[in-house]
């Protein structure tokens, strides 16, 4: 995997992927008529949920933050057409699944889950990509202007490389559902002591300040481990390349993951970033494969060597630096400053992954999340065999769900990257036909009373 990983990295820092494409936000009374020629080509579930309240609320909206203002509003607006459409629609159809994997009511129900009836987020390209991908889940859209829908936006510039969107099973396999369970993080946060049972002290920093650390990343945490129990361990790679990349973007230097975590140079609270550091975010991922109770012991391990050989390659020294405020719970920021081993970092990392893919949690009805969604044996065949399909040449539309399409992808490019743009074709008709079949964004086949059969039967 190493050599193909550091070919796939220098694929991806080719992707400007923070620059500029598409459209700017309409302005004024342009805006509410890009709306509104957007509204009647949503499905109509989202007429009440969404458009209404957001037109509500376009005047209000037009006086705060830009960004957020183009994320609530082109989820709408961009459907009218453009060249971006194609891509929005693929863009959709992957959101659609993996949110629906995790808040499936059949699921639910036979696991005695409470079943949370929300509808998958909208989707927007972003115009200018300074932020990345981002996220506006259900809450912050139902405080914003009282929808029911969340918002996943991806830099405009992303839209002709469906590879690098395996970032969406963090955010829609992730944030959105981790939101929409409300119980849910608060719990986990609450109980990750629990993570650290069997772990030596260590001078460098405090066994509560460790807690209190992993509670404050606990959001991105479980995003994570949603999007690998979404993905499979192909996320893990995937996630490390274009984390990679994007600091070979910001940096102008070579792709690498941080070993340091900080706070916004814009932040005059200086907040500790509230993704766990970068390198040790391999470690959180190792420690959810290592829990995949459906998964083959031999499989898991192979991808946990696999893993841990990246984070060997990818490591600059030997200490994970911490720097920034944690808010506490009434509020008060609260300073932490240290520099910790790398090794024990890893281990807390990896007791993180497991405790969040295994814990019993009373939010679920004294289940875990595995009991709703997990990457099986089956998941990781499917997902084989569209790599093989793929590094062959073949069209991958019928092999496997859009979670299975993206692994397979993954894993095509892990072993030869130079097959990039065939990949990205090839993935991108899947997810064409992916969008015609959605129960959401599809539209439903006639029931013809006659079929006329094609002139020659020949399968292909």
């Amino acid at each position: 995997m190493a050599d193909g990983f550091t070919e796939l990295c220098a694929a991806l820092t080719k992707i400007d992927l923070f620059g500029t494409a598409g459209d700017a936000m309409p302005r004024g009374a342009a805006l509410a008529a890009a709306v509104q020629q957007g509204a009647p080509l949503l499905p109509p579930a989202y007429a009440s949920a969404y458009v209404a309240p957001l037109q509500a609320s376009l005047a209000r909206l037009a006086r705060q933050d830009p960004t957020t203002a183009e994320t609530l509003t082109a989820a709408v607006y961009q459907h009218a057409g453009g060249n971006a459409l194609a891509p929005l629609h693929r863009f959709l159809a992957v959101i659609s699944n993996l949110y629906r994997s995790f808040l499936d009511k059949d699921k639910r129900a036979n696991a005695g889950v409470p079943l949370v009836e929300t509808l998958p987020p909208l989707a927007m390209f972003q115009h200018d990509g300074a932020d990345g991908p981002f996220t506006l889940p259900i809450d912050a859209v139902q405080q914003i202007i009282s929808g029911s829908a969340g918002v996943v936006s991806m830099p405009a510039t992303y839209a002709d490389h469906p590879v690098i969107w395996a970032a969406l099973a963090h955010e829609t396999g992730g944030h959105d559902v981790t939101h929409a369970d409300t119980a849910l993080l608060p719990e986990l946060a609450k109980g990750i002591a629990a993570a650290f049972a069997g772990m030596p002290n260590d001078p460098s920093i405090s066994r509560d300040d460790l807690a209190r650390l992993w509670a404050y990343w606990i959001d991105e945490s479980s995003a994570d481990i949603y999007g690998l129990l979404n993905c499979g361990p192909a996320f893990v790679p995937n996630l490390a390349a274009f984390f990679a990349a994007l600091n070979a973007r910001g940096s102008g230097g070579a792709p690498t993951l941080r070993m340091e975590s900080g706070f916004s140079q814009d932040d005059q609270n200086q907040l500790l970033d509230p993704h766990p550091t970068d390198l040790i975010r391999l470690n959180l991922g190792i420690g959810g494969i290592e829990s995949l109770n459906a998964l083959s012991a031999a499989t898991r391990s192979a991808y946990v060597r696999q893993i841990n050989d990246l984070g060997t390659r990818l490591a600059s020294g030997d200490q994970i630096t911490l720097v920034g405020n944690i808010p506490d719970d009434g509020g008060s920021l609260q300073p932490l400053q240290a520099k910790v081993p790398l090794g024990y970092m890893q281990q807390a990392a990896r007791s993180v992954g497991g405790y969040i893919a295994t814990a019993k949690l009373q939010a679920l009805n004294g289940h875990s999340i595995q009991d709703i969604e997990t990457w099986d044996d089956a998941d990781e065949a499917k997902a084989v065999a569209i790599k093989g399909a793929l590094l062959a040449g073949r069209p991958i539309g019928s092999l496997g769900d859009d979670a299975q399409l993206m692994a397979g992808a993954t894993l095509a490019l892990l072993e030869q990257p130079d097959r990039y743009n065939d990949v990205t074709r090839a993935l991108n008709d899947a997810l064409d036909r992916s969008f015609q079949a959605d129960p959401i964004w599809g539209v439903p086949p006639v029931d013809a009373v006659y079929i006329r059969y094609a002139r020659e039967l020949v399968l292909r």
